[in-house]
């Protein structure tokens, strides 16, 4: 199958799904077993992602922590598959099996994701995915709002903390030593 050629009239199997050909410029994630079309992010989500994917990268590689991955399939359901591509993805080294990441999609449920949240995107959406990625197992969820300078972060259904300018982004029990202070992240470029 391709792209252009996708039949999104009926759900697709996990197999189905990672022989899909990318032809477009849509991103396509799956959702119980439906084809979920996001059209390329803007400049201002770009910035934010690259800052945050550099600064954790950085900070990971130094104290050899695990693996960080930008916009990565991670299989959170099996059947009916939910696939999706967080922009920003942290595995700990220690639940890591293999030397080089795998070829195909990432699966199992990284400790970390971060979304940097587009305008185009409803808040029941973006909830949707978070929701999605506590189920399968994963710690800790940013949702970062770069219009509001804020970030959500989400432990679980429950436990949720908005950080605004002045608070950090931290999560000592999965990142020793990592902060990162969001009136840094928000600074602007000149």
């Amino acid at each position: 199958m391709t792209y252009g050629a996708t039949d999104t009239e009926r759900q697709l199997s996990l197999a189905e799904y990672e022989c899909l050909t990318d032809d477009g410029d849509d991103r396509l994630e799956l959702d119980g077993g439906w084809l979920v079309r996001e059209p390329p992010p803007g400049a201002a989500h770009g910035w934010i992602q690259a800052r945050l994917a550099h600064r954790l990268m950085a900070h990971v590689q130094e104290n050899r922590l695990g693996l960080v991955l930008v916009e990565t399939g991670v299989v959170l359901v099996q059947n009916p598959a939910t696939v999706r591509g967080p922009d920003i993805s942290f595995t700990r080294a220690e639940r890591i099996e293999w030397q080089e990441p795998p070829e195909g999609f990432l699966r199992i449920p990284p400790d970390l994701v971060i979304e940097v949240i587009s305008p185009s995107g409803t808040a029941d959406q973006s909830y949707q995915k978070v929701v999605q990625y506590l189920d399968a197992g994963v710690r800790v969820v940013w949702g970062v709002h770069p219009r509001s300078r804020t970030v959500m972060e989400y432990r679980s259904r429950d436990v949720i903390r908005l950080l605004r300018q002045g608070d950090a982004l931290h999560a000592e029990d999965i990142l020793p030593g990592f902060v990162y202070a969001l009136n840094e992240l928000f600074a602007p470029l000149r």
